[in-house]
């Protein structure tokens, strides 16, 4: 499995469509075997959203994100999982124990009484670490 984290400073981008940089992270039997910094500065909509296919990504863990970015890249069969912040490491660590719903990780306004908001048009998916209601 891939996970993609826009990323700026080993933190989460603040806002996934201008981010310049997308670590990559290679996970196999529920380990991380490896990750990559991928450069992404310069990528259109239509461009990040092929360039996270071709990677091989199935889940985007990331800031706040463009609608019509989202869009792209759920019809494109990725899920993503938005609103977050905070280090790469921790949000990755919260992924994994299912966690990303703490109000810590979670950007400023998006987060009410336990749940996070979902912006209109959000889908979300089951799995674990998303809990997007």
């Amino acid at each position: 499995m891939k996970i993609a984290i826009p990323c700026w400073n080993n933190h989460v981008s603040t806002v996934c469509d201008f981010s310049d940089h997308l670590l990559v992270i290679t996970v196999k039997s529920g380990r991380v075997v490896d990750r990559a910094l991928i450069d992404f500065v310069g990528e259109t909509i239509p461009g990040k959203t092929a360039r996270l296919r071709d990677l091989g990504v199935q889940v985007l863990l990331c800031g706040a994100v463009s609608q019509s970015l989202l869009r792209m890249i759920t019809i494109s069969g990725i899920r993503v999982i938005p609103f977050l912040r905070g280090t790469v490491d921790d949000v990755l660590d919260a992924y994994f124990k299912g966690r990303l719903f703490d109000p810590r990780l979670v950007l400023p306004g998006c987060y009410s009484g336990g749940r996070r908001r979902r912006g209109k048009g959000m889908r979300g998916r089951g799995g674990q670490g998303n809990r997007i209601l």
